[in-house]
């Protein structure tokens, strides 16, 4: 064998590892003395109200005439199909990593761990700069919903909702869970 067949060899044997709660004290035992082990704090009910919570935003009640008038009936259908493709490709991936290394840190963590810290340092500044844009996107499309009922001060309502999303992400996974659970029902 030569050096190539060795390193291919070792980096499957090193993916194929079995996997226990933990799998390596390199990776994860530093995490852990940081953030400390590991906690389920939402339930079956809040996932599964949260998955539909995330495919019902508030962009398909302010979009979805454009996209119909533009694209037609079964441009919409085709299109919506195409992206909910790629979006449970990305989140069935995501899954399995979850589930092969359950580590703190999300999937930074886990670009870092499958990857190297140059691709975490990348997504975590990616991940920040896409929610700097798409906040105050949402904020506005809340302020347009409401507007519908008549309720004209929309940088009341802008405050208003920001309050709410800071206060619910200062308070934990669980109330978190719980608050969608709420908003989505």
């Amino acid at each position: 064998m030569d050096i190539k067949d060795q390193e291919k060899l070792a980096a499957v044997n090193a993916f194929e590892k079995p996997a226990g709660p933990y799998e390596s004290d390199s990776v994860i035992e530093p995490a852990q003395r940081e953030h400390g082990p590991l906690k389920r704090q939402l339930k079956n009910r809040h996932v599964a109200m949260i998955s539909l919570a995330g495919v019902i935003g508030v962009g398909i009640f302010v979009n979805t005439a454009t996209a119909l008038r533009s694209g037609g009936p079964i441009g919409l259908v085709l299109g919506f199909m195409t992206m909910g493709v790629v979006c449970w490709s990305v989140m069935v991936s995501l899954g399995e990593m979850v589930s092969y290394l359950p580590i703190p840190g999300g999937h930074i963590r886990l670009a870092e761990r499958f990857g190297n810290r140059a691709l975490s340092f990348a997504m975590g500044w990616n991940y920040w700069y896409n929610w700097v844009i798409i906040l105050p996107a949402e904020l506005s499309a809340a302020a347009v919903l409401i507007d519908y009922w008549g309720m004209r001060k929309d940088a009341v309502w802008i405050t208003v909702c920001l309050i709410v999303v800071i206060t619910i992400n200062m308070l934990g996974a669980g109330v978190y869970g719980e608050c969608e659970f709420i908003f989505a029902s």
